[in-house]
């Protein structure tokens, strides 16, 4: 008999593919067409790229942690895994809050060219990935078992 929380991993894992699936065909349009090399379009390709980690990363990890928890209570990648777990979980949105701030300057400063340029975008999407690492850091200092805590929070038992 097949328990309720593996039938909640497939469904989950089928979301996953989904979802990077639609990203991955979307952001290819972005970068392969020339004509979509917008500034709005690099910040969406941007999102696409973000869904794209947290599929991916989510997808491995409640798998692994189904399927084989041991590996994921090891010492040595405990904080690893629950820093990118954390990195994982706020980097969409920080590229949605990112696409928010870089649109409310254009418009509010419509008249300042450097807000219409690509290095406003570069510097916007370097600014965003080094927050989401920076906001993380606490993380990789905790002391306890932070993958345990986080299979205990997450388990259907």
């Amino acid at each position: 008999m097949v328990d309720q929380y593996y039938i909640i991993i497939v469904v989950q894992d089928f979301f996953f593919v989904l979802i990077f699936f639609f990203s991955f065909t979307h952001s290819c349009l972005i970068v392969f067409n020339r004509r979509f090399h917008q500034h709005n379009n690099i910040f969406i390709l941007n999102i696409c790229i973000s869904l794209i980690c947290t599929t991916f990363y989510f997808a491995l990890f409640f798998t692994m942690l189904y399927f084989d928890p041991r590996h994921l209570h090891a010492a040595s990648t405990c904080s690893i895994l629950f820093y990118a777990y954390n990195i994982a979980s706020i980097t969409t949105p920080f590229s949605f809050v990112n696409f928010t701030i870089h649109r409310f300057c254009t418009i509010v400063y419509h008249m300042k060219p450097f807000f219409k340029t690509k290095r406003w975008v570069i510097i916007c999407i370097i600014i965003q990935r080094i927050g989401e690492f920076i906001v993380a850091i606490p993380y990789i200092f905790k002391k306890q078992q932070s993958v345990s805590n986080l299979y205990l929070y997450i388990s259907f038992d």
